[in-house]
């Protein structure tokens, strides 16, 4: 059980004390088993290189660490870095949770990780709670004093900030999502009729124009009504209504539920049509076209967010206009990052130097991923260069840097103040922060660097996205249909066809350890050319047929080990991003070193795979029971 101790002071002026009651609008809910997490376990010796199981379970650590066991567990959004100590926050953006309540269950299936199983079941509780008869998923007040702070710029006080419950429609979207995952888990009818009368909720709650629907970007507040002005929202916020599309076409594809999908269609044909925020080429419209300012920029994640969500709806309903424009809009977001790095900015077209914003590189990992799967493109190559770079170095691997962070003599540090722990805010905690956000993702990094040393340390809207897109990479890096295995990224992944062992970067290796009679294909990464690969199956010479970029090693038994061997070479480049330009080392798809480097959690620091000889390491392998192709 997760136990940090007192994780806020008493907040004197509301009466209420950490661990009182969450006022949730059905108080009794129906009972129900959480079913375990079924694998194999077994140890091995494995290459010491990019292991996604690894990067699960960290995950795993985070989105149940970074939560308050006096809330239900509830998340702690903001994590602040220049705080001395480090500390957590509370606030309205915590209903990023459903975030985490999706990722957790992706992550517990890659990882085997059993760590915090009290939040699995407690999640799942708070998710019938919150559900009220209209199906809605309503947000609490009472017991949760901070469910109003940082939407004072959105709610005025005449509107209905005292009332007890609200209603957030995107979030309510997501959260459809995590319903989902937990009947494909459970099989039974619960959370599929969860599912379905959250649906029917969204379709009362939508503002039906005919032909399109939307929703108001801002909460609404169940006891009054009131909600501000819909028709005073920016392009950026009216598009907010898509988030709900991705959880209303996972609704659709594993229970059938059509509403689901006339009410996706409807919210699509907003964004499209009426919203336009994006063109006939699938470039990204600006936030807010007439105003000036930071509305003459385009955010790059609401943007690859909702390409997201047209191909999925796409997929399912077979809209060609759509799978057209998808992958022209994936090519434009392509052209406004850098495709060695996989660093995406979060403006686009912005006269300032942009962080990046692990969403953001989330979002293009899963767009290309999908992308290639639907048969639109071949994307392999982006996905291995991007989820080897910016993405596993926007996860947070280790803590001890951020505890350090006030001791540095920084002007930069002036905007947070040391803070005496009596002053620790209601919604705040100062217990093991660091360590407990082991696993995040960044939300400001610089190409550099995981923070850019002012401002918040990050915001968990990432960190949920981030999750998610790991498991997408673990599940797609292997296809296995009609006893044909194709591997499609060389990265380390344990299976019940068969074991991959990546020795990228160290040498240009890969080991496929046989468990089940198969066809085998290992598809090569961009920089080696066929006539340099070579293959042995248990020691003996095979010669490879091509298809593609695939070798089709062709037919192996259980016991054999397929070895492919290819030359892989340093080399150095300047490389441009986000106006500034840097000198990296690049082995393979990997950089193993960037000039300058960052000042305080430098990435890139890979002088390791520098070598020519592969590092090894003993790990429990976990090959789960469960496939769900998410």
């Amino acid at each position: 059980m997760v136990d940090f101790g007192n994780t806020s002071g008493l907040d004197k002026s509301s009466g209420w004390k950490p661990g009182d009651p969450v006022g949730y609008i059905r108080p009794k809910i129906p009972d129900f088993d959480v079913p375990a997490y079924r694998g194999e376990r077994y140890e091995a010796m494995v290459p010491d290189t990019l292991d996604l199981q690894d990067r699960a379970a960290l995950g795993v650590n985070v989105l149940t660490s970074a939560t308050d066991p006096l809330a239900d567990y509830e998340i702690y959004f903001w994590v602040r870095f220049l705080s001395n100590p480090v500390s957590m926050r509370h606030d309205y953006n915590d209903q990023c949770q459903s975030k985490f309540m999706e990722a957790l269950p992706l992550m517990r299936i890659a990882s085997g990780s059993d760590l915090n199983m009290d939040v699995d079941r407690r999640w799942m509780e708070v998710a019938l709670h919150q559900q009220g008869p209209d199906g809605l998923a309503y947000w609490p007040t009472k017991g949760r004093p901070w469910a109003h702070l940082g939407i004072e710029h959105l709610v005025p006080p005449c509107s209905g900030r005292s009332a007890e419950h609200h209603i957030t429609p995107t979030y309510i979207g997501r959260l459809l999502s995590a319903l989902t995952l937990y009947h494909l888990r459970d099989g039974g009818p619960l959370w599929k009729e969860s599912a379905e009368r959250m649906v029917d909720g969204l379709i009362d709650l939508a503002v039906d124009r005919g032909r399109y629907s939307y929703f108001s970007p801002f909460p609404i507040w169940a006891e009054t009504g009131s909600t501000v002005d819909g028709a005073k929202r920016s392009s950026l916020q009216a598009a907010a209504s898509t988030i709900a599309v991705l959880g209303l076409t996972h609704v659709y594809k594993q229970t059938g539920y059509e509403p689901a999908m006339q009410l996706g269609e409807k919210l699509v044909r907003y964004v499209l049509d009426e919203v336009r925020y994006f063109d006939g080429e699938g470039r990204f419209m600006r936030d807010e076209p007439g105003d000036s300012g930071l509305g003459q920029q385009a955010h790059f994640h609401e943007h690859t967010r909702d390409l997201q969500a047209f191909l999925e709806y796409a997929q399912v309903t077979g809209d060609s206009s759509l799978l057209e424009l998808v992958p022209k809009g994936y090519e434009y977001a392509k052209a406004h990052g850098n495709e060695l790095l996989g660093y995406f900015p979060e403006f686009v077209d912005s006269p300032q130097l942009e962080h990046s914003e692990l969403c953001g590189v989330a979002d293009m990992v899963a767009l290309g991923l999908k992308i290639t799967d639907a048969g639109l493109g071949d994307y392999w190559d982006d996905v291995d260069r991007w989820v080897r770079n910016m993405f596993a170095e926007g996860q947070l691997t280790r803590a001890e840097w951020i505890n350090r962070l006030h001791l540095a003599s920084d002007p930069e540090k002036s905007d947070e103040a040391d803070v005496p722990e009596s002053l620790i805010g209601f919604n705040e905690t100062i217990e093991q922060v660091a360590e407990r956000n082991v696993g995040a993702f960044a939300g400001y990094p610089k190409a550099n660097d995981w923070w850019p040393g002012s401002g918040m340390g990050t915001m968990h809207c990432c960190t949920g996205n981030g999750t998610r897109a790991i498991y997408y990479v673990w599940d797609h890096m292997l296809t296995h249909q009609d006893g044909k295995l194709r591997v499609n990224l060389l990265l380390n992944r344990a299976s019940p066809w068969a074991d991959v062992d990546s020795h990228i970067p160290y040498t240009g290796q890969v080991d496929v350890k046989i468990k089940q009679p198969i066809d085998l294909s290992i598809r090569i990464p961009e920089w080696v050319k066929p006539t340099e690969v070579r293959c042995q199956v248990s020691g003996a010479e095979r010669s490879l047929s091509w298809d593609g970029r695939y070798a089709k090693v062709g037919s192996v038994k259980p016991g054999n080990e397929a070895t492919l061997t290819f030359p892989i070479h340093e080399s150095t480049e300047a490389t441009h991003v986000e106006k500034e330009t840097y000198r990296v080392v690049r082995k393979g798809n990997e950089i193993v070193n960037i000039d300058p480097p960052g000042k305080y959690l430098p990435l890139y620091q890979r002088d390791h795979y520098r070598a020519d000889t592969t590092r090894w390491r003993k790990i429990e392998r976990f090959v789960s029971g469960e496939t769900i192709h998410w």
